[in-house]
Order: structure tokens, then sequence, then C-alpha cells
């Protein structure tokens, strides 16, 4: 059922054109035209059609499955946006301790990635302006949203990296604090 939902939803994203981008529906963008140089949207075709499965859509807004998560990429040329995003459940089935421990994640272990809300529902989510993007960079977007979905409710990590901890080690033993002197 989960994945049915999962599925059902991307499909209504990237088949309705709904941008996620706050901006609406534009034009279609020209494929070749890059927008102040750099990641066009021909180049996004050529990497998906590389390095995901069951890819499905054109102009900017695509579906695909990537290391077993569904997702869609969706760009708006025109404000120069991309994000990539895959629903992991129902906002209503998050529970208080989630909703925190995905926050802490959001400032610790999700790296470029995020744990976002919309419409009811929970997502992983990796949001770029469009045309910076390199090569290297739309891998490891991919790579953290995939795995921001696999690690939901256990260490809720896009990668390896970490900044700091949400908790600090817990101390055995109070130490006393001791008086430096600086004679």
């Amino acid at each position: 059922m989960r994945t049915m939902t999962r599925q059902l939803t991307i499909g209504l994203l990237a088949l309705a054109g709904i941008s996620l981008l706050g901006a609406g529906v534009v034009e279609p963008p020209k494929p070749d035209s890059p927008q102040r140089g750099g990641m066009t949207i021909r180049s996004l075709q050529t990497i998906l059609e590389e390095t995901v499965q069951n890819l499905e859509g054109n102009n900017g807004q695509w579906r695909f499955t990537f290391a077993g998560v569904e997702m869609a990429l969706l760009t708006n040329v025109a404000h120069d946006r991309l994000r990539i995003v895959s629903p992991i459940l129902p906002e209503t089935e998050v529970t208080d301790l989630q909703r925190t421990q995905m926050l802490e994640a959001n400032f610790h272990t999700t790296l470029d990635a995020r744990y976002a809300t919309s419409q009811g529902v929970v997502y992983a989510a990796y949001i770029h302006p469009l045309s910076p993007l390199k090569r290297a960079e739309v891998h490891s977007a991919l790579r953290q949203v995939a795995e921001l979905v696999k690690t939901f409710g256990t260490i809720y990590s896009s990668g390896s990296l970490s900044f700091g901890s949400p908790q600090p080690p817990a101390d055995p033993e109070p130490r006393q604090q001791e008086k430096k002197s600086y004679d």
C-alpha cells in the first residue's frame, strides 16, 4: 500500500505538471537553453537516462526509480530551480518524536537534502538552483534523497557525513571543573 501511495503521489506530481516550486506552471523550457549557463533540461534528461530506472516524463518534469526509491525531479527554468522529491508517508502518521528527529536530522545529518512536508505528505527533498548544478551534484542529490527515504524512522541520514550530533554522548561521571591558573 505504501509503495502504491508513493507511486500515485509521484505520478500525480509529475504528470499534472505541479512544479512544487511556488511559481506555478510556466512555459515549457527549451531543452538546450540553459539559464545563465550551466545545467540544461537536455543535460538532466541524459543524466537521468544513464542513472535511473523506469524514467517517465519530459520537459523538466520526470518520475523514476533510483536505488529502489520512487522519485520525481521537477524543474522551473524561468526561476532557475530544481527539486528532487520522494514521498515518505502521510503527515498524519508522523509521531511527535519522528517530527523532532526529522528537524534534528535537517540540522545534523541530511547534508544537502531535507525532510519536508507539503499538502499533508512528508517528503525527502533536494532543492537547488538549476543552472550551477554539475553531473556529480545531481548524482549526489539522487543518493541523498534515496538515503533519507530509506533511513526515515531509524538514523535519518542522507549519507555518512554528520555535522555534530543531535545529542552529545553521555558522560558516565560528571567531571569537576578544574581551576586553571593563568599566572
